[in-house]
């Protein structure tokens, strides 16, 4: 690209590659011949007084109306786009001869690698002299194109180094961004059965429909400070210890944009927690798993996934303890667990099992159960998760 050479001049030029996040190419259309209405890589004549440099940081003002800065250290030259706060080695790659430009001379790629956001890198840019459009074009679909520019292209892709991003270059925007959320289970046994605390939407989406507690996760927030805050702000619970369940993602299930949602859950003695509808809820309260109202979102799925685990977590571990006074018999600990597995265990079997684990303490204490004679009351020895019927099977937290 340039203009018109003398018979006794050889016209040189640079070109410039500005390759935006590894994926797209920006294309000026030519206004002139050679090669009038063709893509092109921008580009333009080197002037007798100028440098490659200069030249470069011209060009980019005359095609592109692109205003930029340098910075110079030893052979490296750093470009600055000021408007959007970006930097960007200029890398020279290498020059050609004339090759199919009718005007001869030769022409010195140049090349900017941008991590950047690209309605925001397009903002700055403006047709210039000899330019009749400018586009981003995907590199791995170019148009018919001017000169040898795309030989040029693919000779400069096929030996490009890794794509690095540092803290000069790295820019966050360039990726979309999901919102994350927090989904909270709290189940207990009330009524002799396995409950879960749900509260009842206040806004869309599923206004009026029951959920899970739980929220949007703010910048300065850990996950499991998010978890608690919510169910304090929505249930009125706190002080509960929450478990890291499972992270829910396919892209629809939110009608209000991409949320990714990190369930939690817990399993605590109802006579603990006194529960309030705030902020958002219009209503929190238990309800039996095996009798649940239409949930909002994926809730139901998200539900079906707790129990599930809760029920393969009981079968190896003493979880159960969170459910449990401080003293129990054994029958009310079989209970737990009858309620929580949905049916029978052996009696024997049960008690077997248990007292060779030895996760119980005796108490020299008893209690009346019905008309039967009184029953020996138990403690757990430590209050933390332990295997108990499958001595074996590897716990997984």
């Amino acid at each position: 690209m340039g203009g018109k050479s003398s018979m006794h001049d050889i016209m040189n030029s640079v070109d410039i590659l500005f390759d935006i996040n590894n994926k797209f190419i920006l294309l000026v259309r030519r206004a002139k011949d050679p090669f009038k209405d063709f893509w092109a890589l921008p580009g333009g004549r080197q002037e007798p007084f100028e440098d490659l440099v200069t030249a470069v940081i011209r060009v980019m003002k005359q095609r592109l109306g692109l205003v930029v800065k340098k910075e110079t250290s030893g052979s490296t030259t750093k470009i600055i786009l000021p408007e959007i706060d970006k930097d960007a080695i200029l890398h020279q790659i290498k020059t050609y001869d004339s090759g199919s430009d009718p005007r001869g001379g030769n022409t010195t790629l140049f090349a900017l690698q941008l991590n950047v956001d690209k309605q925001k890198f397009m903002s700055l840019i403006r047709k210039g002299d000899a330019v009749l459009d400018v586009r981003l074009v995907d590199k791995s679909s170019l148009p018919k194109m001017a000169f040898d520019h795309a030989e040029f292209i693919s000779q400069y892709y096929s030996s490009l180094k890794p794509y690095s991003e540092d803290e000069h270059n790295y820019d966050a925007s360039k990726y979309e961004k999901p919102s994350v959320t927090v989904d909270i289970l709290i189940f207990t046994v009330r009524n002799n059965g396995l409950n879960v605390l749900l509260i009842k939407r206040k806004t869309w989406p599923f206004k009026d429909f029951w959920a899970n507690p739980g929220g949007f996760v703010e910048m300065d927030e850990s996950l499991e400070e998010t978890a608690l805050r919510e169910l304090k702000e929505e249930t009125g619970v706190e002080n509960v210890y929450l478990e890291q369940l499972y992270t829910f993602g396919s892209p629809k299930r939110d009608p209000r944009t991409r949320v990714i949602s990190v369930a939690y859950y817990a399993l605590v003695r109802s006579d603990f927690v006194k529960i309030k509808a705030a902020t958002d809820a219009a209503d929190a309260k238990w309800f039996p798993v095996d009798s649940l109202p239409n949930l909002a979102f994926d809730h139901e799925e998200i539900m079906r996934y707790a129990l599930d685990r809760i029920r393969n977590k009981i079968e190896y571990t003493n979880i159960a303890f969170q459910l449990l006074p401080e003293k129990f018999t054994l029958s009310e600990l079989q209970n737990v667990y009858e309620i929580i597995l949905g049916k029978k265990i052996d009696k024997r079997n049960f008690r077997k099992k248990v007292k060779e684990i030895g996760l119980l303490k005796p108490l020299s204490e008893n209690k009346m159960e019905g008309a039967h004679r009184p029953a020996q009351l138990f403690s757990f020895r430590e209050n933390k998760k332990r295997t108990i019927l499958n001595p074996g099977k590897k716990v997984y937290s």
